[in-house]
């Protein structure tokens, strides 16, 4: 036994059984492409127009040019440098990783509305799971199908016609805003506003962020939340960032939204064992979840994602229409002969949804300033997109899986051909008679999911 445990850990054996494992590998990875290559042979497809690099190994030009466009908040534009000048889909290399990025709308239909072999669970679980945990935002397949089921009443039209329930959170709004024409930050009421209804109605308290006592506890959980949102956002852009930096603030970000989410859990279930603790008539979607599902961590986990879903989007869309009506006079001033005919003590949902100017508006202030400028979905199986591929962009494209796929709505939105020539221009009144496609026109994204 000494005798062979000696030839075992000589540097010979241990030299030829690493050669071993290296050829096996090899081999493997040599029969794993010849199969790619003839799939995508015998289905007529080419890869799409590649972004140039003076690295075709490992893309380490193109990496950093894309950091600092991130860095410098100018990811969006340089994108979109790259669509006009390849096409509507082309692809980068970078890292050893390939990613397709496309505007093209037959594309988009088959990666948005295939969530069998397109979806989001490796991309976002990694880096979200910790803070949010996996639910309807970071997951795929029948768990995802669990989770949109859970939160599905967040979006139902009856919760969102409420305007009774915005009023309020609204006055208090109102009250902040400045009679005498000297500056103020809206963006700062607007996102306050929307932290004061979306947690009461997740969570049963509003965190009175518009007052002059606000909840100290929701507050601190707010800034950890946007905190951990912002470098959650970052690592999923550049995922080398998690594995080169230690953060010590983001852990402790995680700790305290994630301590948030289990005390909102308790508080839930002491209302639902105490009938007179819940607040009548009033929907709180943690108190609907508690009833139907005894798992704890499941719950924290969904209410989390259905804020981020719930609470960012809405706030930005009234951010970037009120900037936008700030610069456009013209604009403002027939947007508000519109509305001064309604009686805002007694106006409802169906209303506001039938005047023309103001969702022209708000489609305009979605395609100009989109609240989801990006996006990605992932490769779960082998499959093709329809086009793109090859020197005219018109073959099909062989999509290995593990591919990503990014779609920049800065992009989508400025094309000329659908949009006309004044793409970067606020003109509500294009909209007057414009139809664009379910694929040309995606601020919320298409598909089974959103986002």
């Amino acid at each position: 036994m000494a005798v062979i445990s000696g030839i075992l850990a000589s540097p010979i054996t241990i030299a030829l059984f690493s050669l071993v494992l290296v050829a096996l590998y090899a081999h493997n990875k040599a029969k794993e492409s010849y199969a790619h290559r003839k799939a995508a042979r015998d289905n007529g497809c080419e890869p799409p127009p590649q972004v140039p690099s003076k690295d075709p190994f490992f893309g380490l030009d193109v990496t950093k040019k894309l950091n600092k466009a991130y860095q410098d908040h100018r990811r969006s534009e340089l994108f979109k440098e790259y669509h006009d000048t390849l096409g509507l889909t082309y692809q980068t290399t970078a890292l050893r990783k390939t990613r397709i990025y496309t505007i093209d709308p037959d594309n988009l239909r088959a990666i948005f509305s295939n969530i069998k072999d397109w979806g989001v669970q490796p991309l976002r679980l990694p880096p979200w799971g910790p803070v949010l945990g996996k639910g309807v935002m970071d997951s795929d397949g029948t768990f995802w199908r669990h989770s949109r089921d859970m939160v599905q009443p967040l979006f139902n039209r009856q919760q969102i016609s409420d305007l009774a329930s915005f009023d309020i959170h609204v006055s208090n709004f109102l009250k902040l805003i400045p009679n005498d024409g000297s500056t103020v930050d809206m963006q700062d009421l607007i996102a306050r506003l929307q932290m004061d209804f979306t947690l009461e109605f997740l969570f049963s308290e509003s965190p009175r962020c518009l007052t002059s006592t606000p909840d100290p506890h929701a507050m601190e959980f707010l800034e950890a939340f946007h905190f951990s949102q912002s470098e959650l956002g970052r690592q999923l852009q550049l995922p080398i960032l998690s594995l080169l930096t230690s953060n010590k603030p983001l852990a402790e970000a995680k700790q305290i939204v994630r301590n948030f989410a289990v005390e909102q859990v308790d508080e839930a279930h002491l209302r639902c064992d105490n009938p007179k603790e819940a607040k009548k008539n009033k929907y709180v979607l943690a108190d609907e979840l508690v009833k139907v599902n005894k798992d704890k961590v499941d719950v924290q986990n969904q209410l989390l994602n259905a804020f981020l879903a719930a609470h960012d989007t809405t706030a930005t869309l009234m951010t970037n229409t009120v900037f936008n009506l700030a610069r456009n006079p013209r604009v403002y001033q027939k947007l508000r002969e519109e509305v001064l005919h309604l009686d805002m003590q007694q106006v409802n949902f169906d209303e506001l949804k039938g005047l023309p100017y103001l969702k022209n508006v708000i489609n305009e202030a979605l395609r100009v300033t989109g609240v989801v400028e990006q996006t990605a979905r992932i490769a779960l199986n082998d499959t093709i997109l329809p086009t793109g591929g090859g020197p005219s962009g018109n073959l099909p494209i062989y999509v290995q899986k593990g591919t990503s796929s990014q779609l920049n709505t800065f992009s989508l939105h400025r094309r000329p051909e659908i949009f006309g020539k004044d793409v970067d221009q606020f003109i509500p009144e294009r909209w007057e008679g414009l139809h664009p496609g379910a694929w040309e026109f995606m601020p919320f994204i298409n598909g089974p999911r959103v986002w």
